[in-house]
Parts: structure tokens; C-alpha cells; sequence
């Protein structure tokens, strides 16, 4: 999925929780923020697998979006991995309850998102190389993105 979804979601469920309370505008944007921020495992890859331009984002997102040079997901997308982080979440919770929640938030609506639509073979409703850099955006992402900009709208203003 493209950062855009894996902002909106943790942000959308954030906001439900700052309805509810629990948490605040800060921490819902930081939440969002931080699940984008989750995909930086795919520059990792790329510096220890790639052979050349090692440190070009523009390399580490063609490959990612178009090329599949490598498998692009380091331990944190792996069943152990997010053993491991609930793991760290749980002694972090010890700490700072929220900043716990915003975390488990930002990385596991982050894994359900790579790991419901990566079994969907995409029928893409934009393919693009602007400046080097493809960008193939498959029809339902961007029904779900909609969808989640009308949540964050509603429950923005409700």
C-alpha cells in the first residue's frame, strides 16, 4: 500500500479514540506519521541488498512500487517481527500507556494493511513514471483511501 493509506488509517482509528477520550490531536497525527514511517524497512533493504545507488529513496521507491528486486519486507512485516513489537509494546505500555497505544496503532494497522492486500492481484487504475519514479495505484486503494478521508471528515466534524 502507498504512504497515503498508511496514514489515514491509524489516523482514522486515532480519531475515534480522541472521541472517545483516550488519546489527542497530537498524538492521532503522530500515530499516522509513525505508520508510514514503518515502511523506512524498505530503504534498510535496499542499503544491504542493492548493489548500486544503495542510498537513492528514488531506487529504494522503484523498486518497492515497481521492480521487486528484493523481498522488500524485513522482520517487522513477518509474524515474528510483530510478536517481537507487541512484545516491546507491552513493556512500553508500563511507561506511557499512550504512547504505546499510538504506536500499536501506527504498526499493526500498518501490517493488516500489507497483509490484506498483498494476496490481491491489482487491476491498476493509474500507472505513472514522472521523473524516474513509477506510481501504480491499483482501483482499491484508492476506494479505501476514499472511504477513509470521508471517516476522518465525519468524524472530524461530528
Amino acid at each position: 500500500m502507498y504512504p497515503q493509506s498508511h496514514f489515514l488509517f491509524p489516523f482514522l482509528i486515532s480519531l475515534i479514540l480522541i472521541k472517545s477520550g483516550l488519546l489527542d490531536w497530537k498524538l492521532a497525527l503522530l500515530s499516522g506519521i509513525i505508520g508510514v514511517l514503518i515502511d523506512l524497512d524498505h530503504l534498510i533493504e535496499h542499503i544491504l541488498l542493492a548493489t548500486k545507488n544503495k542510498f537513492s529513496l528514488a531506487d529504494t521507491w522503484n523498486n518497492a512500487v515497481h521492480y521487486h528486486r528484493f523481498s522488500e519486507r524485513s522482520v517487522l512485516h513477518h509474524w515474528l517481527g510483530m510478536l517481537i513489537i507487541g512484545l516491546v509494546l507491552v513493556v512500553v505500555s508500563f511507561l506511557n500507556w499512550r504512547i504505546s497505544l499510538i504506536l500499536a496503532i501506527a504498526y499493526y494497522s500498518h501490517m493488516i494493511l500489507d497483509h490484506i492486500f498483498i494476496r490481491v492481484k491489482p487491476k491498476y487504475v493509474l500507472r505513472l513514471k514522472e521523473e524516474g519514479l513509477f506510481l501504480q495505484i491499483p482501483y482499491y486503494e484508492l476506494v479505501f483511501d476514499a472511504i477513509l478521508v470521508v471517516g476522518i471528515v465525519l468524524i472530524g466534524f461530528f
